[in-house]
């Protein structure tokens, strides 16, 4: 079953462009080298520009455990370290019920698109 977690971010103003930066290479090379990272979706909050959420989505818990221990997550951590006023804060870990988005997908382009999420 699907394992979703949300992490939340607060910056420093003036690391707020280098942050957005750093998580969007982070997200693409988490999609592109663990086979387990199946979506990343990175949010600027727009009431306080300095916090962002971080949304992911694993194959399973421990493809999410593997990924805690990941290389790509520790170098992400560690050239962020000066950028972060506070986080990252775990605020939401569980299974993935449902998503609008696989249902769109498949009847849009009416293929099986459950291929793509077992990568």
């Amino acid at each position: 079953m699907r394992y979703v977690v949300i992490v939340s971010y607060r910056v420093f103003p003036q690391h707020r462009e280098n942050f957005f930066n750093l998580v969007r290479s982070e997200a693409d090379a988490l999609v592109q080298n663990e086979l387990g990272t199946l979506h990343v979706t990175n949010m600027m909050d727009q009431i306080d520009l300095n916090k962002f959420l971080n949304l992911k989505i694993f194959e399973s818990k421990e493809a999410y455990e593997e990924h805690k221990n990941g290389t790509i997550l520790k170098a992400f951590l560690q050239e962020a370290d000066e950028m972060i006023l506070e986080g990252p804060i775990v605020i939401f870990e569980g299974v993935h019920m449902y998503s609008c988005d696989d249902y769109t997908l498949e009847q849009k382009s009416g293929e099986d698109m459950s291929a793509y999420f077992r990568r």
